[in-house]
């Protein structure tokens, strides 16, 4: 999955400005994620995808005026069913998308960005419509940037309650209105089992956005040759690998083991850490048999209750590809749930400042 940021920065850094083109509003049915990006480079050619159809050639034209004009342009764009399924779109709605001309000496604060994502650290990206300024809220309170229309404590409301929901949003002050977009750390899935469910769990996570590690204590079953498509093998056992886990709140652990005492240790000590979903494959019966186990020694019945075993949704998964379906939906359920802190029983003008 193309990561905008990512592509945004390495063309900024061959020093030719960019157009980029955010949704940055919508209602009703809409064919794009919340989150979707296109950016147009100099030469004309356009990176990610900000709906596909006739919205989409549009929107590349509005960017092709953007980068020769410089002045930002707001697009309002609506799509009965019927007008969508005739221009190839799936769905209908109502967009705004915001285009603006990304000069290369700002890349620095888009590489902060990257920067802070790549070391697990929440940040807020403020952008003022219209040429109004951009700044960047660090979860630790450093800020970047400039928005002198904004005071302090209204920006840092605005930040918290975008992480908070993990949510972008528009926001108004006085005149002028702010597109407020949170940057969190890449949910990590930490795969307790190379084998076959464990193998298809992490390669079908890896394309739904995730940064996927396969862990089992035999180096034939954690490799990149037997798991290319992950972003990492790691061969050791359970205890060791637990005590290096990120402490944050996107960490997904699955155990798929190839014993119930493999899975019982990776609950164990899951239980014990923060983490955003503990999931267990098996039936009913061996989680039962587990828990009493593990409550036996100390674990916490409150936190077993919150683990999802048997883990994924219940849609008659039978072969190894089947359960991963059932899996990584879960896991999706469980990211996009408005319910962050429970883990389970959405005409064209120009802008002025």
């Amino acid at each position: 999955m193309e990561d905008p940021i990512h592509t945004l920065n390495g063309l900024l850094s061959a020093g030719r400005p960019v157009a980029l083109s955010s949704l940055i509003e919508s209602s009703g049915s809409i064919p794009m994620s919340e989150r979707a990006k296109m950016i147009v480079d100099a030469g004309g050619r356009a990176h990610g995808t900000i709906g596909g159809g006739c919205l989409e050639a549009e929107i590349h034209t509005v960017a092709r005026d953007v980068l020769a004009s410089g002045r930002p342009q707001a697009t309002d764009y609506t799509m009965t069913e019927k007008q969508a399924g005739e221009h190839g779109l799936n769905c209908g709605g109502t967009v705004r998308i915001y285009t603006e001309r990304i000069a290369p000496d700002a890349g620095e604060l888009f590489g902060e960005v990257a920067a802070a994502r790549a070391g697990r650290s929440p940040c807020v990206l403020v952008t003022g419509l219209g040429e109004q300024g951009r700044a960047l809220l660090h979860h630790d309170g450093r800020r970047r940037g400039d928005l002198a229309t904004v005071g302090e404590e209204r920006l840092s409301s605005w930040a918290r309650m975008a992480l908070e929901r993990e949510r972008s949003s528009l926001q108004s002050a006085g005149a002028g209105e702010f597109f407020v977009e949170p940057f969190t750390p890449p949910p990590m899935l930490f795969v307790f089992g190379g084998g076959h469910v464990g193998g298809q769990i992490g390669r079908l996570a890896k394309n739904a956005g995730f940064h996927v590690v396969i862990v089992d204590d035999r180096p034939y079953f954690a490799n990149h040759e037997r798991h290319p498509e992950v972003d990492e093998c790691v061969a050791d056992d359970v205890e060791a690998v637990f005590s290096r886990l990120p402490v944050d709140d996107q960490i997904y652990i699955v155990a798929a083991t190839r014993g119930h005492q493999h899975d019982e240790i990776v609950v164990e000590n899951a239980i014990s850490r923060k983490a955003r979903y503990i999931g267990m494959l098996g039936s009913e019966r061996k989680k039962l048999i587990l828990w009493q186990r593990i409550e036996a020694r100390g674990g916490s019945r409150e936190r077993l209750e919150e683990v999802y075993s048997p883990v994924g949704l219940d849609i008659g998964a039978d072969t190894p590809e089947e359960i991963a379906v059932s899996v990584v939906a879960e896991l999706i359920q469980v990211r996009r749930s408005d319910r962050r802190k429970r883990w389970k029983t959405k005409r064209t003008k120009a802008v002025t400042a």
